[in-house]
C-alpha cells in the first residue's frame, strides 16, 4: 500500500522540537504543588501573570452561566459588544491620537493564531520577517508553519537593544537578503520587549519606522504587554502606543502598521485564546483579516463573558493596578537577590520576566555531577552546548524551570529568562533553587 505523503509544512514542523516545548514537557513530569508535591519543578519559564489570578478567578466566576446566544454561531472577528470594549480599552487607557474604532478590531483565538494570520496577509511563502533578537521564539512556528513566510531574527547587542544605532543590523541583514535573492516584508516588534521587559524609546521607534518605510516593510508593533508596565519612575523610558503618535505619518504609512494585544499576559488569561490586531490605517488589510477571522475562531460564550468581563471599568482598573503593584514587588524581590549573588540581568520596567546571566558556576556545578568535570575542574566560560547542558540538569535537579536564551535566539549563551509573575511563596523558593545552581561545595 502507498505511504502518502505530508506537506513540505507539515514536515518541517516535524523536523525538530523547539526548545521551550522541551522546556514545557520536562515541567509536566513532575509539576510543583504545594501540597501533593512540594518537591516538583516549579514553573518560573511560561509568561502568565499569576500575581493576580485570584481576582481574575472570582471576577469570572461571577459571569458564568450558558444563555442561548451562546449555542448559535458569533461573528467571527468578535461580537460587536467584545469589540466595542477592547477598542474603548485601547482608548481609555494608551491615549490613541484617533479614538480606535470598534471596526479596526479583529479578534482571533490568541495572538498565534493573530500572528499567523497577519503573516498570511502580508507575506507569500518564503518572504523574510526581520525580528530583533533575543526575540520570543515561538515567532518561527507563528510565521513558519501554516503562512510559510521566514521568521529572520537579527541579532542586536544588549547595549544596543534599545538604541536607534540598531538599524544599521537590520540594514545588514536586509542587504544580505537582497543579495541572495531573497524578500523581506515585515518588521516585527514587541514593546514591551519580551525577553528584556522594557519599552522602546520613541526616538529608537522612529528610526526603525523609517527604515521601514525606506525599505517597503510592513510593520507589526506587538503591545501585548502594554498595560503591565510597573515601573513609571523618572529616567525609565515610559511606554507609548504607536496609536498614540500623532506625527506617525512623519515616519511611515500608517497604513503598513498592525498593532496587536490580547488577554494572556495583562489579563493573567493565558487559557483564554483571546488576541486582536487593531489597523485603523488600511481597510483592505482589516476587510483581509475579517474574511481569515473564521480559522481562529472563539465560542460565542467566550466573546460574551469577556465583553461583560472588559465592560467592569471599576473592575478593569483595579486589577491592573493590583497587577502593576505585584508585580513591581516580585521584580524588587528578584533584583534583591540576584544584586545579593552578583547575578547579571538587564535592568526591566514591564511584563513578567527578567532576562538574566547565570554565573559560570552552575555550568561547572552541572557538569560536575554529570561526571564531564573533575572535582578540582571549573568551567572557563558558557558554550552553546554547556548552556544547554546545565539548563536541563537545573530543570531536573534544581526544580525549578525557566528557559534558556537559546529558546529565544540568542546568541551569547549563559542567558534565561526568569519569570517572577508567580506566587511570593514561590517566588521565594524559585530563587532558592537557583541560588543553588551555582553553588559550589
Amino acid at each position: 500500500m502507498t505511504v502518502l505523503e505530508l506537506s513540505a509544512s507539515a514536515k518541517g514542523s516535524l523536523a525538530k522540537e523547539p526548545l521551550l516545548f522541551k522546556g514545557f514537557r520536562l515541567l509536566h513530569q513532575n509539576p510543583y504543588s504545594k501540597d501533593a508535591n512540594p518537591e516538583g519543578i516549579i514553573n518560573a519559564g511560561i509568561a502568565a501573570n499569576n500575581t493576580i489570578s485570584d481576582m481574575v478567578l472570582e471576577k469570572l466566576n461571577s459571569l458564568t452561566g450558558v444563555i442561548a446566544s451562546d449555542l448559535e454561531y458569533n461573528s467571527p472577528y468578535g461580537e460587536p459588544q467584545l469589540r466595542y470594549e477592547i477598542a474603548d480599552l485601547f482608548n481609555r487607557y494608551l491615549s490613541p491620537a484617533e479614538p480606535v474604532n470598534p471596526d479596526a478590531v479583529t479578534v482571533f483565538n490568541g495572538c498565534t493564531s493573530a500572528i499567523s494570520k497577519v503573516t498570511a496577509a502580508t507575506c507569500d511563502p518564503g518572504d523574510h520577517i526581520l525580528i530583533p533578537a533575543p526575540c520570543y521564539a515561538a515567532l518561527e512556528s507563528d510565521m513558519g508553519t501554516l503562512p510559510r513566510a521566514v521568521a529572520t531574527p537579527v541579532d542586536i547587542p544588549l547595549d544596543e537593544a534599545f538604541a536607534p544605532s540598531q538599524v544599521r543590523y537590520f540594514e545588514q541583514k536586509i542587504s544580505e537578503l537582497k543579495q541572495q535573492g531573497k524578500r523581506t516584508k515585515m518588521l516585527f516588534l514587541m514593546t514591551p520587549h519580551n525577553p528584556l521587559g522594557a519599552s522602546y524609546p520613541k526616538e529608537t521607534l522612529r528610526a526603525l519606522f523609517e527604515f521601514a518605510s525606506k525599505h517597503s516593510l510592513f510593520v507589526v508593533s506587538d503591545e501585548i504587554y502594554a498595560l503591565s508596565v510597573f515601573d513609571r519612575k523618572e529616567g525609565v523610558t515610559p511606554f507609548e502606543s504607536v496609536l498614540s503618535w500623532s506625527d506617525l505619518s512623519s515616519y511611515i504609512d500608517p497604513a503598513a502598521l498592525i498593532v496587536m494585544h490580547g488577554l494572556s499576559k495583562d489579563f493573567g488569561l493565558n487559557g483564554f485564546r483571546m488576541g486582536w490586531t487593531i489597523t485603523p490605517w488600511n481597510q483592505d488589510l482589516t476587510n483581509t483579516l475579517h474574511n481569515y477571522a473564521p480559522f481562529g475562531y472563539r465560542p460565542a460564550y467566550t466573546d460574551r463573558i469577556i465583553a461583560d468581563f472588559l465592560a467592569d471599568h471599576a473592575f478593569v482598573d483595579n486589577l491592573l493596578s493590583t497587577s502593576r503593584k505585584n508585580l513591581a514587588e516580585n521584580y524588587a524581590l528578584t533584583t534583591e537577590f540576584f544584586d545579593k549573588h552578583s547575578v547579571e540581568y538587564v535592568p526591566c520596567s514591564a511584563g513578567h520576566y527578567i532576562w538574566f546571566k547565570l554565573p559560570i558556576a552552575a555550568s561547572t556545578k552541572a557538569h560536575r555531577a554529570l561526571g564531564a568535570l573533575q572535582a578540582t575542574e571549573v568551567a572557563k566560560l558558557w558554550t552553546k552546548e554547556t548552556d544547554l547542558t546545565a539548563w536541563e540538569h537545573i530543570v531536573l535537579n534544581e526544580r525549578v524551570y525557566f528557559p534558556t536564551g537559546q529558546a529565544f535566539c540568542s546568541t551569547e549563551p549563559g542567558w534565561f529568562r526568569f519569570t517572577f509573575a508567580i506566587t511570593k511563596e514561590q517566588l521565594v523558593l524559585a530563587l532558592d533553587r537557583i541560588g543553588n545552581s551555582f553553588k559550589l561545595d
